[in-house]
């Protein structure tokens, strides 16, 4: 079964300026028309997978501060694939349209 990494949080909304909700959007409306193309179109997002997922904090001063739930088996299998399914649960509640894999690109055209 699938662990939910980011329990309670729902998908990201649109709540405007105004709102006191830390996890919604303030300025980032996907549907607004801006120049006649919807604010989604002109503003693509981008997660680097292993920056935000595999990078545990380290830094050449010290030892790493992250500790990602996922990472917790001792099976590197078993992690990987936890670490994709909080990965795509990321993606799906900031509201990401699409997902590129750079080893896709590469094995395309090593």
């Amino acid at each position: 079964m699938v662990s939910e990494y980011y329990k309670g949080i729902k998908k990201i909304q649109y709540e405007g300026p105004e709102s006191d909700n830390p996890l919604s959007f303030k300025f980032y409306d996907p549907d607004k028309i801006i120049a006649g193309k919807k604010m989604s179109d002109h503003f693509k997002f981008a997660i680097a997978y292993w920056h935000s997922f595999c990078n545990n904090g380290s830094d050449p001063f010290g030892k790493g501060t992250l500790k990602f739930e996922w990472n917790d088996s001792r099976d590197p299998i078993q992690a990987a694939k936890n670490k994709a399914d909080a990965a795509f649960e990321f993606i799906e509640k900031i509201g990401f349209e699409y997902f590129v894999s750079m080893i896709l690109t590469l094995l395309k055209n090593p």
